[in-house]
Formats: structure tokens, C-alpha cells, sequence
């Protein structure tokens, strides 16, 4: 049994991680515990009403709440720091892939592991995006968001496809981007604005419009120059608004790179704001490579994506 002992990261680096794990955990017959999934368990389908988020799901669920998720993590804290069971970590030295690791070995039949580390931003796993593929389906269905969120990310998309014949997802992260690495990836307003312009123009002929999601609020004003809606503005709906797109645009993010894996859409990573994007620059997530950059400051470490 793997147990996911320690938290990385906000809601893409949980789910990416938490998928990582579920396909390792069926290649290899493996029962999964993930109490660090605990903030976010409320708006799935699977994990809802399961206090353990277990993998596969269990026949008989625990049903939990916020304070009982959280005394479940802590619990399963300690007994990871407690030296009573095999505590395997994964460092950031380098990027993490099943296949180079000594994990499998560690993990024997009948035994208790727990694991911590692993952080996914960028392409942290670029690696291992064919086990993902592989079982794709099973880790979309588990991950699948409570009803009611499906249902408002229905009515937005199918209210703008009445409009566009392409949909276009686009995520202005900015707020907490401002100190993320220095600042390396915060664009303002009228960058991304410029990007949008010119992905307008890939499209002849088309009628394209473009689906915003962002953590700051942004200014009508600035907009005049593509057709637009704005998403709900709610954590789940936005992610898997964009996920509904036939493209998906976006700075370095984790929350991106859920999108495009969850709905099998391309992605466009902006890296360079002013480069004029071509449609080669949108790729599915098992095309994903790139060139990592090691700091000893591991969150300067960064991709440097090739393609």
C-alpha cells in the first residue's frame, strides 16, 4: 500500500500528483491512500464522500468532513515521521520519473509505504506522460467533479460555442505570479492581450472566441480587440472549463497542464510573451518535452520546454 504522506503545492500539483500515483498504483496492482488530497476532496465524485481518497475506491466509503479530513492528515503525518514504516522521499534534485526510480523496489507486497516530496511544476513528469496516457480514462473518471459543477461548466461552454466556432482557454494567472519565481512568468493585462491577438489571427475565416480565466480581476476595456467570456470564477469550474476548449493557453502552471490532460486539449505554454505563437506551439500533454534547468534553490529550478 502507497500512501501520499505530504502535500505539494495547490490544486494542479494535487491532482497531477494524485494521477502520477493512481497509474503507478495500476501498473503495478498497488492499494492508494492520499490524505494530503484532503482541501480539495470535497469536489469530486470519487473522494467526496470517501475520508480516505483511496485508490481504487473502496467498496464501503468512510464518509468524512473538513475537520475529520484534516485529523486524517495529520494522523498519517505522524505515523510517516514516526519511523515505523518505510518513509521513501522524492527529491527535487532532478526530475522524478517511475521508471528511474527505485520506488517500484521499495514498495513491496503487503507492506506500508509512505511517500512524500514531488513537486509538479512544469514538467516535473514529463517522463512518465505515457503511463498517464495509458491509463487516462480511469484517472478521468475518478477525477470527474461533484454534479453541480458539471453541470455549470455545461451551461458556460455550450452558452459560448452559440458564438465561436473555436474556443480558445485562456489563464491570466497573476496575483500569487508576481513573487512565483521572481516574478519570471507574471505578464500584465495587456500582454496576454497581445497573445490572444495573435492567435486570433491562426484562424481565418473562423470565428473565434476566447474563454478567461484568471485569479485578478481584468479590465473590459483592454478586451475590445477579441471576443471573450469570462469563467465562473470558481476554483473547479474554471479548470475544467478550460478543459472543455479546443485550445488551452497559459503561463507555466500546473492548473493548465491538468486542463489539457483532463480534456486531451493542446496546450500553449507562454514562456516568451512576446513570441507570436504558431498552431505547432499547442501540444497534447503526452508531447510534452523540455530541458530542466537545476538551482540549488530548487523552486528556481525551472523547464526550458522544447516542444
Amino acid at each position: 500500500m502507497l500512501v501520499i504522506a505530504a502535500k505539494s503545492g495547490q490544486l494542479g500539483n494535487r491532482l497531477l500528483l494524485f494521477a502520477n500515483y493512481i497509474a503507478f498504483a495500476r501498473e503495478n496492482n498497488l492499494w492508494l491512500l492520499n490524505p494530503a488530497f484532503n482541501e480539495y476532496a470535497e469536489f469530486f465524485q470519487a473522494t467526496a464522500n470517501d475520508l480516505l481518497c483511496s485508490y481504487p475506491p473502496p467498496p464501503l466509503k468512510i464518509k468524512g468532513n473538513r475537520w475529520l479530513r484534516i485529523k486524517y492528515y495529520q494522523l498519517n503525518r505522524s505515523l510517516a515521521e514516526s519511523g515505523m514504516f518505510k518513509l521513501i522521499n522524492i527529491t527535487r534534485e532532478k526530475p522524478f520519473n517511475w521508471s528511474d526510480s527505485k520506488v517500484t523496489e521499495q514498495v513491496k507486497a503487503n507492506s506500508i509505504a509512505f511517500m512524500q516530496g514531488w513537486l509538479f511544476r512544469d514538467g516535473w513528469f514529463v517522463g512518465d506522460t505515457s503511463l498517464l496516457r495509458k491509463h487516462g480514462d480511469a484517472i478521468r473518471a475518478y477525477f470527474k467533479p461533484l454534479e453541480k459543477y458539471r453541470q455549470n461548466v455545461a451551461k458556460l461552454i455550450e452558452n459560448i460555442k452559440k458564438y465561436a466556432d473555436i474556443l480558445i482557454g485562456i489563464h491570466i494567472r497573476q496575483g500569487d505570479y508576481q513573487q512565483h519565481q521572481n516574478g519570471r512568468y507574471f505578464y500584465k493585462s495587456e500582454d496576454y492581450i497581445k497573445v490572444m491577438a495573435s492567435v486570433n489571427q491562426l484562424f481565418a475565416n473562423k470565428k473565434v472566441n476566447f474563454l478567461i480565466c484568471s485569479n485578478a480581476q481584468q479590465e473590459r476595456k483592454l478586451l475590445s480587440q477579441v471576443d471573450y467570456h469570462f469563467g465562473n470564477n470558481q476554483i473547479i469550474e474554471d479548470m475544467y472549463a478550460l478543459a472543455e476548449c479546443d485550445y488551452i493557453m497559459g503561463p507555466p502552471s500546473s492548473y493548465n497542464m491538468w486542463a489539457s490532460f483532463y480534456g486531451d486539449k493542446p496546450l500553449y505554454t507562454l514562456r516568451d510573451i512576446n513570441k507570436a505563437p504558431s498552431l505547432n506551439d499547442f501540444v497534447h500533454f503526452y508531447e510534452w518535452q523540455g530541458i530542466f534547468h537545476y538551482r540549488e534553490d530548487w523552486s528556481q529550478s525551472y523547464w526550458e520546454w522544447t516542444h
